[in-house]
């Protein structure tokens, strides 16, 4: 299985982190996605930064260049994440041709959840996918390469790093809940394209 835990992020690190995020949050306000058919609300509030943006309404899943409020191009990715994904090449655990094109930040409260998916919109299946949790630990849930396949569950604390790479970027997976807290952000770092 190529999926990747890395040493969690120190506590100095997160706090800048969480700092750099809020500001990102300021200039592009969270909002709650939409199922595309029934146009139901995701459990959970989100926003982006980078060039691209992942987001979802009545007119699908995509990745657009402004947020669906403001109308305003996406922050770009603030320094840590820069530092991170800098880390992750000299340790050869990403790409050294990865450039990441975007960046979820996803909002989760007590009550929210993330069901069972795969993330297959990207026109570049091949690129890793990373993950960086900020406060509340999540049980994170991961599947096999069908939704009825077994599901292994793993505790994401506060500064924790998954990486998703090779043939196990395409499981499907999810967040079942939030435990040890109230309030919990995922980052969710992809290269879209090739």
């Amino acid at each position: 299985m190529a999926i990747i835990m890395m040493e969690k992020l120190p506590p100095t690190e997160r706090k800048i982190l969480i700092g750099e995020i809020g500001k990102i949050i300021e200039e592009a306000p969270l909002f709650t996605p939409q199922m595309p058919r029934s146009g139901a609300n995701f459990h959970y509030q989100m926003s982006n930064c980078g060039p691209l943006g992942w987001i979802s309404d009545r007119a699908g899943y995509r990745y657009a260049p402004n947020h669906p409020i403001t109308g305003k191009p996406w922050p770009p990715f603030p320094p840590s994440l820069d530092k991170i994904i800098k880390i992750l090449k000299q340790k050869e655990i990403i790409p050294n041709n990865y450039r990441p094109e975007t960046c979820l930040i996803n909002k989760y409260t007590e009550n929210s959840k993330l069901g069972l998916h795969r993330d297959n919109t990207e026109k570049n299946l091949q690129a890793p996918i990373i993950s960086i949790s900020l406060g509340a630990t999540g049980i994170f849930q991961i599947g096999g390469f069908k939704r009825s396949d077994p599901i292994k569950e793993i505790a994401l604390e506060s500064g924790a790093i998954l990486i998703l790479s090779g043939e196990d970027r395409l499981r499907f997976h999810g967040l079942k809940k939030i435990i040890n807290g109230t309030k919990r952000i995922n980052l969710t770092i992809r290269q879209i394209n090739f």
